[in-house]
């Protein structure tokens, strides 16, 4: 997938149109329009902001940009344009859609959701862009939202599940596990010392940290799935400061050190506290870890 921070030219494309921030299922049903059969032969093109106003404080990230791009060559997107806001918030809606999409993009298809906005002050709307289109005679799908749980599925309320630790509904919302995959770091091995070696991995700045708390996961090694338990949070009993993911992958003790691995939350378990004694902080990993093979063995099938 090639990517560009200005708006090219190009010939013949099939356009999603949206902020696409999590890529949940809502994202991919407006993305999934390109690969209709009709539109096979159309260049298969993603336009968002790297940096819209939507994306700023209190909207962190919920999938890394490596993850996006990874998920949207998986739904067939050969480019992915992201030129900065301020490049085209001047633009009135009729201006965007004729100067951009259509004249430097060459847009045969255009596809958003039943909410998009676009142009000077959000000022045009589904209706409006479905309305140019009729008149250039570009076809456009406008997708209605997805839901779950009878609601609207969106990037806010999957923050919202992961700040409370509710890690299934985020997935279901997802149409994946929600997972991170970051670097794995040095730490204070008191796991080794404690028989149950684990891995720390700091988020970035920009990600949501889900709720603290021990976490049923799985982490990926080489290509294999291993049942893990991941701690996120300060390790109040050893006193860390820095927010971090603390994971004992079951069944795996190599040198990960430097290697970018991949964490995939599957169940809250319970809270982060602070145990009277590291022997009663080893009993409760221990629980914590056939806890977690349980509740991770029927993903693993």
């Amino acid at each position: 997938m090639k990517l560009y921070h200005q708006i090219p030219e190009l010939k013949s494309t099939a356009i999603a149109l949206g902020c696409f921030d999590g890529i949940h299922l809502g994202h991919r049903a407006v993305i999934e329009k390109l690969n209709l059969p009709e539109y096979e032969k159309l260049e298969k093109a993603v336009f968002s902001f790297a940096d819209a106003p939507s994306f700023k404080k209190g909207a962190e990230s919920i999938a890394s940009f490596d993850d996006k791009c990874e998920i949207l060559s998986s739904l067939g997107v050969s480019k992915l344009i992201l030129p900065s806001f301020d490049s085209v918030r001047d633009y009135s809606p009729e201006s965007f859609f004729s100067d951009i999409l259509i004249k430097r993009l060459d847009a045969r298809l255009l596809v958003c959701g039943e909410n998009y906005r676009f142009g000077r002050c959000a000022a045009g709307d589904s209706g409006l862009l479905r309305q140019l289109c009729e008149e250039k005679g570009i076809d456009c799908i406008v997708v209605p939202s997805v839901k779950y749980g009878g609601e609207m599925i969106s990037s806010s309320r999957i923050r919202d599940a992961l700040s409370n630790g509710d890690v299934e509904s985020a997935s279901a919302m997802l149409g994946r596990q929600f997972s991170y995959r970051f670097e794995v770091v040095h730490g204070r091995q008191l796991g080794r010392q404690l028989g149950t070696p684990t891995i720390n991995q700091y988020f970035p700045e920009d990600f949501l940290i889900p709720a603290y708390g021990v976490y049923a996961s799985i982490t990926e090694v080489g290509g294999k799935r291993y049942p893990s338990v991941t701690n996120i949070g300060i390790k109040p009993t050893v006193q860390t400061n820095i927010p971090l993911s603390e994971t004992w992958i079951i069944g795996l003790n190599d040198d990960l050190y430097g290697q970018f691995v991949r964490v995939s939350l599957v169940r809250y378990m319970r809270n982060e506290r602070k145990f009277s004694s590291i022997d009663e902080l080893k009993q409760a990993i221990h629980k914590d870890r056939e806890k977690s093979i349980s509740l991770t063995a029927d993903y693993l099938k």
